[in-house]
């Protein structure tokens, strides 16, 4: 496999073009090497994991791990990851806004696998492109639907919050929903999917009669390794992948 052909390939579903202004999506780190074997395939680059990238050509992320400007490589989990990968020739790949915006992103998977109907993006950016996913779901109540989001996710912990008798009018909000709130106060669907608000962002909720289903951050975007997965066997079948789901919520303790 060469890796200008990998790249085109993830690119001809989800510009890089796409992606927000303040977003860091594309090719980040290069590496003088043409032909990729292994690919590492994970929502965030995590130091814990380093050990699993030395005899892997090339890594893709969901997140990037160059976020904003570095003015400097000092010793910290980030700056020792760039160093290692650098060292080894790895090339780091990541998919970020440009992946959430399309929808054969997290849109498709969660209306494949929650059999919605009547959708249409959340948050409309243009047509064909937007973030999230709104729709109609039937014959699921509130706490089977929670159950479903966490098996679907491989997430460690949900919150249910329950505000109205409904559970029809769903919408799903990957990764953060905080600042797409007054959106959804707007559009009053009867249950919100997303994670990371905060306690007034719930409270709102509860005052507007709006269901809320919430996870962790990473678990809500874990589908981004399945897709890209896909993707990548598609056209290339004898790509050899390793997946990685590790959280920062793995050493959380339930109680």
């Amino acid at each position: 496999m060469k890796k200008d052909k990998i790249i085109s390939a993830i690119e001809s579903i989800f510009p890089k073009e796409h992606a927000e202004s303040w977003d860091n999506s594309g090719l980040i780190i290069d590496a003088d090497k043409e032909d990729i074997n292994k690919i590492y395939l994970s929502v965030d680059l995590l130091y814990d994991n380093i050990n699993e990238l030395y005899d892997v050509d090339m890594v893709i992320t969901h997140h990037p791990l160059i976020f904003k400007g570095i003015k400097e490589i000092d010793m910290s989990a980030s700056s020792k990851l760039i160093k290692e990968m650098i060292k080894h020739d790895i090339i780091y790949y990541s998919a970020h806004t440009s992946f959430d915006i399309q929808r054969a992103g997290f849109y498709k998977f969660y209306e494949d696998k929650l059999n919605l109907t009547n959708t249409d993006f959340a948050i409309k950016v243009d047509d064909d492109l937007g973030y999230g996913i709104a729709g109609e779901i039937n014959d699921m109540d509130l706490m089977s639907l929670a159950n479903r989001i966490k098996t679907i996710n491989m997430a460690k912990y949900i919150q249910v919050y329950k505000n109205n008798d409904k559970n029809t009018r769903v919408m799903i909000l990957n990764g953060s929903g905080k600042d797409f709130l007054d959106n959804v106060l707007e559009a009053r669907p009867d249950t919100l999917i997303t994670s990371d608000l905060g306690y007034h962002d719930v409270q709102a909720l509860r005052n507007a009669k709006i269901n809320l289903i919430m996870q962790d951050h990473n678990s809500s975007e874990s589908a981004f390794v399945n897709i890209m997965e896909e993707l990548i066997k598609k056209d290339f079948e004898d790509a050899e992948i390793i997946k990685n789901f590790s959280s920062f919520t793995d050493n959380i303790e339930i109680l």
